[in-house]
């Protein structure tokens, strides 16, 4: 039996589930975070979390995506790092 995808929605629900904490520090609610908001400009998370973010995001996801495709600029902005998640979660 085939895992269900992933939506975009659960893959930001990850995302923002894992982050949760060090966007409640810097005064964001993770609830109303637009899908531009920039997890690295907003120094919720460095180059090293970024990393840490792709493990986690694989691992829960039972993934091994490859982010390259992805705009690098993309990678940490919450909307389209969501949605490639996924996308590439329906190709699998």
């Amino acid at each position: 039996m085939s895992k269900p995808v992933p939506t975009p929605d659960d893959v930001r629900h990850a995302v923002l589930e894992s982050l949760d904490e060090p966007l409640r520090e810097a005064g964001h609610d993770p609830a109303s975070l637009p899908d531009d908001f920039d997890l690295l400009a907003a120094g919720i998370i460095d180059s090293f979390g970024v990393i840490e973010l792709i493990v986690e995001i694989n691992e829960r996801f039972g993934l091994d995506v490859d982010f390259e495709e992805l705009d690098p600029e993309g990678l940490t902005v919450l909307g389209p790092f969501s949605r490639y998640v996924a996308e590439v979660c329906s190709r699998a």
